[in-house]
């Protein structure tokens, strides 16, 4: 139903140049079409909750869109699409998404660590070369990061999806950022000032 084999074709794509990579990126548009739909269809816009991959039991940093209320599970999610988890009988859907690839390649070759920051420049600068620059600066009120030069390709325009998961760089800093600190985490906003991408996040949960 939402193309998934498309869409992760079209994240294969999403740092591509060439134009094989151009054409996948295209094809993957109706993946994210279809996931658009359904979540009009259900009513939701709410913010996903980005996931490390301790929070799930197959290890995987995954995006949890609350259909009922938007706070984190408290268990090991188990795979699925539409998840029941909570006391309450929370239900929400369990989505990959283009920071899950990104995670799991940094992973793989020890680019993501306890270090916000330098999970960030050694993932998205040294190893997957999709960035110039990356700034981060922490307060009480959340993260601010920075991302100079961004190399990701746009996948799914200005769909309801985006939205709730947040641009694709978004998406991949908050991934990052889920992971490094072992804490669920929300994309508050995120602006393009000139060259650079300006994502704001939130930890929430029990690892805020």
């Amino acid at each position: 139903v939402l193309g998934i084999a498309v869409v992760i074709m079209g994240l294969l794509a999403a740092w591509g140049e060439g134009s094989l990579e151009r054409i996948q990126l295209e094809l993957s548009r109706a993946g994210w079409s279809n996931l658009s739909a359904l979540l009009e269809s259900l009513g939701t816009a709410s913010r996903a909750i980005y996931l490390p991959s301790s929070a799930t039991e197959f290890g995987t940093v995954m995006a949890l869109v609350p259909l009922v209320r938007p706070e984190p599970p408290d268990i090991k999610l188990p795979r699925g699409f539409a998840i029941r988890y909570g006391r309450e009988g929370e239900i929400g859907l369990l989505l990959y998404t283009p920071g899950s690839m990104a995670v799991s390649r940094c992973l793989g070759v020890g680019a993501i660590g306890s270090d916000a920051a330098a999970s960030l420049t050694n993932c998205l600068i040294n190893h997957l070369t999709i960035a110039r620059r990356v700034t981060v600066m922490s307060g009480s009120d959340g993260i601010t990061v920075v991302v100079n030069g961004s190399r990701i390709n746009e996948l799914y325009s200005n769909e309801l999806v985006k939205a709730v998961l947040g641009s694709p760089t978004a998406s991949l800093v908050a991934a990052v950022v889920a992971e490094s600190l072992n804490s669920p985490i929300v994309i508050e906003s995120e602006e393009v000032r000139g060259g650079n991408v300006v994502v704001r996040l939130r930890a929430v949960g029990h690892g805020a």
